[in-house]
């Protein structure tokens, strides 16, 4: 029986250094694992990289926004955009793609703000707009700045201060200062 007591004794004291062995392996390795920091802003809810956001009305897409990164806040309606691209769809199918190097897209309102190098395409090639900042009013599908805008389209280049465009019946207005140079045979 004493043979017995010491086998089970020596074979305890054996499996506890094995076991006291492995802890301390485990532990120094898992201490030499890199440690990941986060800092954390107290203000952003969610960021997101690569983000493609749509608006539909009737089953018909309006409006598709994209953007290298976004960012949504916890305590306002608004998402901070970086490298934005918004594509607008006319009723009768033809688009216009806007370009901007940040935005600011506030859901509850309805409003797509757009700055830095704005650049607005129609589908068709048939004008170009650039500005500095401009406004998309998602409801009443509608662009619009008070800013300083270019726009050229086939045989006429026009400028002006603050301008309106009505995306649906593809109609603008320069509001002020406006200046026109035609060119082409027709002129």
């Amino acid at each position: 029986m004493n043979r017995k007591i010491r086998t089970a004794l020596s074979t305890f004291i054996v499996l506890s250094i094995i076991a006291l062995a492995a802890l301390v392996f485990i532990y120094y390795r898992a201490d030499k694992v890199p440690k990941a920091s986060f800092e954390q802003d107290e203000q952003v809810k969610v960021q997101i990289e690569k983000i493609r956001y749509s608006g539909t009305k009737a089953g018909r897409v309006e409006w598709e926004l994209e953007a290298d990164s976004a960012r949504r806040s916890k305590d306002d309606d608004l998402t901070t955009l970086e490298k934005v691209t918004v594509t607008f769809f006319a009723r009768d199918s033809t688009s216009h793609v806007l370009t901007a190097d940040e935005g600011r897209f506030k859901e509850e309102a309805g409003e797509i703000e757009v700055s830095g190098n704005v650049v607005v395409r129609s589908s068709g090639g048939g004008f170009t707009i650039k500005t500095s900042s401009l406004t998309y009013f998602v409801n009443g599908r509608k662009i619009t700045t008070e800013e300083r805008v270019k726009m050229t389209s086939r045989g006429i280049d026009l400028e002006g201060t603050g301008l309106v465009v009505l995306v649906d019946s593809q109609s603008f207005r320069l509001l002020r200062k406006v200046k026109a140079v035609f060119r082409g045979p027709a002129v």
